[in-house]
Formats: C-alpha cells, sequence, structure tokens
C-alpha cells in the first residue's frame, strides 16, 4: 500500500497553504491530507500549543488506513518529529525548509530567547504573528498568491514556541529539501540538519517552497512516498 502523505503546516498557516501542493500530488496518484495545527488561530486567546498540536497531528495518523509520510513546513517540523517518534504508522518524514530540533529543545530556545524584530505580539501577550510575512515567509512567491496567503496568517501561540520538543525518531528515514534562498530559516542551517537525513534535495526558493516551486516539492514528495513502499513499511 501506498502511504498517505500528511501535510503539515508551518506557524501562523492554516492547511489552504498546502493546496497547490496537493494538487500537484493528487496529479501524481499521491493520497495527502492536510491537518490544522490548534497552536495558529485568529483568535489570539484559542490559540494553543506544541502539546495541543502532537494530540491532533497524532490523532490525524492515527486516523489514516495504512503508512504515513509526514512532510512538514517551518515550525510544523517540531509537532512533525514528535509524532514521527512515536507513530508507528509513519514510514518517513520529509522536512520543507522545516525545523528539525533536537530533542528538550524548543522553538524560542533555538531562536535565542527573543522573537525576530517583526514580529508582533497579541495585546493579550499570548500570541505572535509576522509582520515581515511577505520579505520573510513569501519571498518569491507570486504576488497574488501572497497577498491571499499573508491575508490568512493566524496567531500563532506563545506556547508553540515555549514548550520543548519530547522525542525524535531513531529508525524512520529523513528527508530534508533545503530552500537555498530561504530569507527567514538559513540555508546554511537548513544544510546542517539536511547533512543527517538520507536524503536530501535543493530547491532555489524562499522558505515557502511549496508555493513558489510546488512542482519540485512534490517530486521530492513522490520519492519519499516511493521509497518507502520499496520497503514494504
Amino acid at each position: 500500500m501506498n502511504p498517505t502523505v500528511v501535510l503539515v503546516h508551518g506557524a501562523m498557516h492554516t492547511p489552504w497553504i498546502f493546496a497547490p501542493l496537493r494538487e500537484r500530488l493528487g496529479a501524481r496518484g499521491i493520497a495527502s491530507l492536510a491537518v490544522h495545527l490548534p497552536s495558529s488561530d485568529p483568535d489570539s486567546a484559542a490559540a494553543q500549543g506544541l502539546t495541543d498540536d502532537i494530540a491532533v497531528l497524532r490523532a490525524a495518523v492515527e486516523a489514516v488506513d495504512g503508512p504515513v509520510v509526514l512532510a512538514a513546513h517551518s515550525y510544523g517540523g517540531v509537532p512533525a518529529t514528535w509524532v514521527a517518534a512515536e507513530a508507528g504508522q509513519v514510514t518517513g518524514l520529509v522536512y520543507i525548509a522545516a525545523f528539525a530540533l533536537e530533542a528538550g529543545t524548543s522553538m524560542l530556545e533555538w531562536m535565542g530567547g527573543a522573537f525576530p524584530p517583526a514580529w508582533m505580539r497579541s495585546p493579550d501577550d499570548l500570541a505572535v504573528k509576522a509582520g515581515d510575512a511577505e520579505e520573510s515567509i513569501f519571498s518569491g512567491v507570486d504576488p497574488t498568491l501572497t497577498a491571499e496567503a499573508v491575508k490568512r496568517l493566524n496567531w500563532q501561540g506563545m506556547r508553540a514556541f515555549t514548550e520543548k520538543l519530547g522525542a525524535v525518531p531513531s529508525d524512520v528515514p529523513l528527508t530534508y529539501v533545503v530552500a537555498t534562498e530561504d530569507p527567514a530559516l538559513p540555508p546554511a542551517v537548513q544544510e546542517q540538519w539536511a547533512a543527517r537525513a538520507a536524503h536530501s534535495v535543493r530547491v532555489p526558493s524562499g522558505h515557502s517552497p511549496h508555493l513558489s516551486h510546488a512542482d519540485e516539492v512534490a517530486d521530492a514528495l513522490a520519492e519519499a512516498v516511493a521509497r518507502a513502499a520499496a520497503t514494504g513499511s
């Protein structure tokens, strides 16, 4: 049975962000679904944290009939890493310009204890949002698509950044898609994480290759699915 690709969005995003990529996956005969993480919410008071994201993502994986390849963008790499470590159905993990943190580390610790200067805190101090998304998150993306994506950005719950990653997988094949022109997550850091992966791909994109280079990312995911299917996992 071919694995299903379960897509995990980044901070402030919603599953909508994967529409172009899911279209490409469907054209390649690959089943996919995109999970909404509760740490991203239009209401800052309702935005939850990493452990809540873990619970939702784990439930989504367990609801799939058959093996799963997790594919995560940006912050989504953190809950995806944890779930891949604990869910036996996960037969592959693909990082798309995503955070591949060490166990016991939080996003905020990795960021040096401070958010980027252009990020905004919500009035209730429970969440944050990028104020420079056009340049940092969506650089190189079609302007019309960028405008729609910025309009759809949510608040990201503070606990998504302060809660620590609880586990990392030891026996799940990893693929890293490096965005070589990423202004948000330095390509040099991505390369360090890619060096620990069994497979890596380089895409000449900014921080959202699933939008600007959807075909290349779909190809990388198709290869990960084919590898997982071939191993009979």
